[in-house]
């Protein structure tokens, strides 16, 4: 196996040898560095958000797509934590420490892809709402994220979104953002 000086190393050399990705953007928020890799596809919108603390931590690994508003919303405070692909998973602190059983974790993250699918509510071209189905024990469970600002006695008497009238219904399989790096393993380790 190729051996790798820390997280930052890795993850370029997947996101980049699969010629899916293109170089990254760095920036600097507080104590993270955060990289995004845009999609080498000039027809996708789908990006990766990686961000690194400085004792050479992984906090997060985002895939974003501004077609997919409810999935985006969803991991936006998604973080890693120490011991997340334990067997059992547990929590401990924040952040991946750089070993062989977190890498495995990410490379599975990574040539799995998403899974599950986002149903929209339009109306007039805009998303008011979106159902997020991603729990792979029951398809039934839904995460819901609502994007017009409605006062809280509107919201528990109104109508529901759902019902209104001239709503359109739109449903995005998730794996169509990101399906996912093939042949990871043979290209980068």
């Amino acid at each position: 196996m190729q051996e790798f000086k820390d997280w930052k190393e890795f993850i370029n050399r997947i996101l980049i040898d699969s010629g899916q990705f293109e170089n990254p953007i760095t920036e600097f928020k507080g104590e993270a560095e955060i990289e995004t890799f845009k999609s080498a596809n000039k027809n996708s919108l789908t990006e990766i958000r990686v961000g690194y603390l400085k004792e050479n931590l992984l906090i997060y690994l985002h895939i974003f797509n501004p077609t997919v508003p409810g999935y985006n919303k969803y991991v936006e405070g998604e973080y890693f934590y120490q011991y997340q692909f334990n067997e059992p998973a547990e929590y401990g602190n924040p952040a991946l420490e750089f070993n062989e059983r977190n890498r495995n974790g990410i490379i599975s993250i990574l040539e799995k892809g998403l899974k599950g699918k986002e149903v929209q509510f339009v109306k007039n071209d805009k998303i008011l709402k979106s159902k997020l189905y991603i729990a792979e024990s029951d398809s039934n469970f839904s995460y819901s994220y609502e994007f017009i600002k409605t006062g809280f006695w509107k919201k528990i008497f109104g109508q529901k979104i759902d019902k209104m009238d001239g709503i359109e219904k739109r449903e995005i399989e998730l794996n169509k953002i990101f399906s996912g790096i093939k042949n990871v393993l043979q290209q980068s380790i």
